[in-house]
């Protein structure tokens, strides 16, 4: 199992307190200088720009896990790790990239109330947090996470109950999704007091989370909060992940702790340049993930309105490359459905060109776009450039 080199290095007191990784995240340019001594001046100016509008937060285990030169004092700038997390240079003009605007998923009319998007007919998700233990720089929610004066309504209790009521007059509603943001952002008594609101008024809902604390914060993966989840019946953890390096020994105790009281923990994966796009990359993440008793779930194509598209974008046929090369040479439980996250919900890629769809098709600039049929029979178009 792959382990990050600096992985033994002795850890300050209250290193494995999750909230003590919270108090000591780095938030500044100076703080990843004190951390990095020999980071760029160029790479701490872009930090300082990025914070002042946006979030910025790397937990010290987090940093941990990037790789350095020789004497540590600078993080490699291909890391994959690094690169989920440093701001890099701004944004290209791009008419489908990411404007601090427009949203890639929440459509208006799926929000039946200011926390609850209703988009497919089974299924609720709660945003349940706006904040998460540290800020990924191509993240899928960045209006409602990055964006420091987001437009995003936060989870209250006010929200909380006219959610309860929608949950209880939609009988057809099977299951809920708590997201975020981070859940696990909150404490134990109040994740407590949301799942068992949620079992008063509907105890037959199936219950899932979101979370990416195994990767950030493991630590925050308490018996506690184990006995919390198992207490109240939570049937389904997503678990999002990116790389082989983010698999640890502390990942592996947390995800432990989960398994103990979730029946289901399952991936989420996002499609990454220069973070695992590449066969060997998701083969080796896919596997490790399979050893560990993680069932695949979802390899999610990059979400054209969100940030730094330029960076981590690849296009939809490379990602059809790379699942096309798991299959059926790597076990069939460890590979991902390859999947684009349209506005008017999830499209499964098909891994053949015999298939029916989808076709490219170019819009009136010039732009190439990938036109597609989605789940409930629209014709729709998905951006995706050469």
């Amino acid at each position: 199992m792959p382990l990050a080199p600096k992985e033994a290095v002795a850890r300050p007191a209250g290193w494995k307190d999750w909230k003590w990784q919270q108090r000591h995240a780095v938030r500044t340019a100076g703080a990843i200088k004190e951390y990095f001594p020999g980071c760029p001046p160029e790479v701490l100016r872009e930090i300082d720009a990025h914070a002042s509008t946006r979030r910025f937060q790397v937990t010290p285990y987090y940093l941990s896990l990037i790789r350095t030169d020789g004497d540590r004092l600078r993080p490699l700038e291909d890391d994959p790790l690094w690169r989920q997390v440093c701001p890099s240079a701004p944004e290209r003009a791009d008419p489908y990239g990411y404007d601090g605007e427009s949203e890639n998923w929440e459509l208006d009319e799926e929000m039946v109330t200011p926390v609850a998007q209703h988009k497919y007919g089974n299924r609720v998700i709660i945003r349940y947090s706006n904040i998460c233990h540290a800020y990924c720089q191509f993240c899928y929610e960045a209006l409602r996470t990055l964006e420091r004066n987001s437009s995003k309504p936060s989870f209250e209790r006010r929200h909380w109950l006219q959610t309860l009521d929608y949950l209880a007059d939609h009988a057809e509603v099977e299951e809920v999704i708590l997201s975020g943001g981070e859940p696990f952002m909150h404490s134990d008594e109040q994740l407590a007091g949301v799942l068992a609101d949620l079992r008063e008024v509907r105890p037959d809902l199936v219950v899932r989370i979101h979370t990416r604390s195994l990767t950030f914060n493991p630590f925050r993966i308490t018996e506690t909060l184990a006995q919390t989840l198992r207490a109240h019946e939570v049937q389904a953890l997503g678990l999002h992940i990116t790389h082989p390096n983010e698999i640890t020994p502390a990942f592996v105790e947390a995800l432990r702790r989960l398994q103990s009281a979730v029946p289901l923990v399952f991936s989420n994966v996002p499609l990454l340049r220069g973070v695992n796009a590449c066969p060997e990359t998701m083969r080796e993440l896919s596997m490790c993930l399979y050893r560990l008793g993680v069932h695949a779930g979802y390899l999610y194509h990059f979400m054209p309105r969100s940030p730094k598209s330029e960076l981590f974008w690849v296009p939809v046929d490379e990602g059809r490359r790379i699942v096309r090369s798991m299959k059926r040479h790597v076990s069939n439980p460890a590979v991902p459905e390859y999947v684009l996250p349209h506005p008017t919900g999830k499209y499964t890629v098909p891994l053949h060109d015999a298939d029916e769809h989808p076709r490219h098709e170019m819009d009136p600039d010039g732009v190439r776009l990938l036109g597609f049929v989605n789940w409930r029979g629209e014709h729709v178009t998905y951006p995706d450039p050469e």
